[in-house]
């Protein structure tokens, strides 16, 4: 039995209760209306750079999965015969090189300095640098038109299990000494004309539709300890060596599989193609972590660890 105010004053009519919560849901919707114009204008706090690009990974992103990527895309940046990774310290002591993303590297670059610096790259956070030995045509250099890198939860059984590279990491892929008859593996460092994983140890007789393409693939296990090692490669491992998925025990902590993918437009024959490193055998390139940690931490977390594909493309990549 309903008791009406008219009755009883402390008691609301059923019609009163209705007009109360109706009332109470319209004003909770003006305020969440307001919070959000201050929010558009920036008088509510603007969300922080990690989030805006994990927020701009997950609107590119597929569902939760056992297979996680994040794609970043650089514009070439400039080009020198400086190696910090290799000759730190020793102004024009490397073969030429072309550098992509952090706009400041040379040799005297460290990961303090180059924090923060402007980048190539559509995602703002990715100011690492990574370079790669310059391409040659009859002995000309070929201008890069972009690299295309990937990170990945490729090999490991549980991609939770990922940790973002540790800042200040420094690491090499690929090798200088390679030559034709003692080749590297073609899955660490191949050739091919487009985009993919597969190629081969030697550039095609020619690309005519689509651009040359140069993959490095990264180690993706470290030993826990050194940002660095005297060859630069002592310190990382390839997951899933001898037919055992995962990272081995020396190296067990994983970490993204890192694949540079390097696009040249180049028409016509390519045999006189070559590499300031010396044949086109001699394909590698460097690697040093001065992503802002916080970015790579969180897009780590919402892409790699969540099992997505999260995209970016060149247009968004500063010019």
């Amino acid at each position: 039995m309903l008791i009406d105010s008219a009755s009883n004053p402390h008691r609301l009519s059923r019609r009163a209760v209705v007009g109360a919560v109706t009332e109470k849901s319209t004003m909770k919707k003006h305020i969440a209306g307001l919070a959000a114009a201050l929010m558009a204008v920036g008088l509510a706090g603007a969300p922080s750079q990690a989030a805006s690009e994990a927020a701009g990974g997950a609107a590119g992103a597929t569902a939760r999965g056992t297979f996680g990527s994040m794609q970043v895309v650089c514009r070439s940046s400039h080009t020198n015969s400086d190696d910090p990774i290799v000759f730190p310290g020793q102004r024009g002591a490397a073969h030429q090189h072309d550098f992509f993303a952090n706009t400041s590297t040379d040799a005297v670059s460290t990961v303090g300095s180059l924090e923060g610096k402007p980048t190539t790259c559509s995602r703002p956070g990715d100011t690492a640098a990574y370079w790669t030995p310059t391409l040659l045509n009859n002995g000309s250099r070929v201008v890069p038109d972009r690299v295309i890198a990937y990170y990945r939860t490729r090999r490991v059984s549980d991609v939770a299990s990922i940790r973002p590279f540790p800042r200040g990491l420094k690491m090499i892929a690929g090798s200088a000494a390679a030559t034709a008859s003692n080749p590297q593996p073609t899955w660490i460092t191949n050739w091919f004309c487009g985009d993919g994983v597969q190629g081969t140890a030697n550039v095609p007789a020619s690309c005519p539709t689509k651009p040359l393409r140069l993959r490095i693939e990264f180690p993706n296990c470290w030993n826990g300890r050194d940002l660095d090692s005297t060859d630069h490669k002592s310190h990382m491992a390839y997951a899933g060596q001898g037919g055992v998925r995962g990272c081995p025990s020396s190296h067990p902590v994983p970490v993204p599989s890192l694949e540079l993918n390097f696009r040249y437009k180049i028409s016509g024959s390519l045999s006189g193609v070559s590499l300031s490193s010396g044949s086109v055998y001699s394909g590698h390139a460097d690697f040093f972590n001065s992503w802002n940690q916080g970015v790579l931490e969180q897009l780590v977390r919402d892409c790699l660890n969540a099992g997505r594909i999260c995209n970016s493309g060149i247009a968004d990549a500063p010019r």
